[in-house]
């Protein structure tokens, strides 16, 4: 097989669209030694694939999966509002909104409303006009400026780094029970 043959079957798998025999060639020329270095961390994937697909998902697992899959269908949105009292509307919301979101939309607020007050200020004085004398007192003001804007961005990303924290337990609970 040659290499542009190769690539395009690789390009078919990674889009889901090969067959498993051309997953078996695939999987028979990247056990070989000499693979192009271009083609080095395909390679890998494929060897970890074959080590993997011997092993079989333990079963519980499995039973937890499939009841979670079809369980997805049964799930059911409540309404904001009870449905005797809807209008020509329907209103879907989670019945626990995202609180991230509501800092976010303040962060944004706050900035727009100091951003606003800053164009005011700078319209009301004259904008030509320098502030500081030396250029030592200009930077002083400027790392004032940037130690006020870090701690509010650091205030705003608490939250973020909390999410991203539960996503990260959430993966190694999965990885406990799926071995690769």
């Amino acid at each position: 097989m040659t290499i542009e043959q190769i690539k395009s079957l690789l390009a078919r798998f990674y889009e889901g669209q090969t067959t498993p025999e051309e997953e078996r060639l695939l999987a028979a020329y990247f056990r070989r030694e000499d693979v192009p270095e271009e083609l080095q961390e395909d390679k890998q994937l494929f060897l970890l694939l074959a080590q993997t697909s011997d092993q079989e998902m333990p079963t519980d697992i499995a039973e937890e999966i499939t009841a979670f899959v079809n369980n997805l269908g049964q799930t059911k949105i409540q309404p904001l509002i009870p449905e005797d009292k809807q209008r020509k509307g329907v209103i879907f919301r989670l019945k626990t909104p995202p609180k991230m979101w509501y800092r976010v939309a303040a962060t944004v607020a706050i900035l727009i409303a100091l951003g606003g007050g800053v164009i005011a200020y700078q319209k009301q004085n004259d904008p030509f006009r320098d502030t500081c004398s030396t250029p030592e007192e200009a930077a002083a003001e400027l790392h004032k400026a940037n130690a006020m804007i870090t701690k509010a961005s650091q205030q705003c990303l608490a939250p973020t780094r909390n999410a991203f924290e539960q996503v990260e337990d959430t993966k190694e609970i999965i990885n406990k029970h799926i071995t690769f």
